[in-house]
């Protein structure tokens, strides 16, 4: 503390409140500030994750996923040739940058789309059999009717494959 000024970082599980400004504050209303901080993740703690998400590398802070790249980016790094291998690729950033647990068929698609540098039109017409035969080699799992989510094993892979791009 100098010149009358003070800095204070209260976390909670995954809430975070930093705060600097003048000593005073701290003083007069550090405590209604807990109180505060308390209140808000008992009633969100639901929303609110524990712990942030576990982040390796220097970038990984971006996203809360950890990770920051597009599916271009990540087809580039899993060196991307056929329509499975980015599906994948589109798998991967809807997982791992967008922290979605599952995913539709059309969310791949668009993903595929959006990589421009690999992505041909081709590979939107043979996306059901790209997908099947994703779930076949116990890549992706259909979880419903038109709805996926990476395996364990290969989110596991993929978000090591990733983090030493990082």
């Amino acid at each position: 503390m100098s010149n009358g000024t003070a800095k204070i970082r209260l976390k909670i599980g995954g809430l975070e409140i930093e705060y600097e400004g003048k000593e005073s504050f701290l003083k007069d209303e550090l405590f209604n500030t807990i109180k505060k901080a308390l209140s808000i993740y008992a009633e969100n703690k639901d929303v609110i994750p524990a712990e942030p998400a576990a982040q390796s590398g220097a970038g990984a802070a971006a996203r809360p996923g950890g990770f920051d790249h597009s599916t271009n980016t990540i087809a580039a790094h899993l060196g991307v040739s056929t329509g499975p291998e980015l599906a994948m690729a589109a798998a991967a950033h809807l997982a791992l940058v967008k922290c979605k647990d599952k995913f539709a068929r059309k969310e791949i698609n668009d993903e595929m789309k959006g990589a421009t540098t690999y992505y041909k039109t081709s590979m939107s017409a043979n996306l059901s059999k790209s997908l099947d035969t994703l779930v076949k080699s116990k890549r992706l799992n259909q979880v419903a009717k038109g709805n996926y989510a990476l395996s364990a094993s290969e989110k596991k892979s993929l978000e090591a494959k990733l983090a030493e791009q990082l």
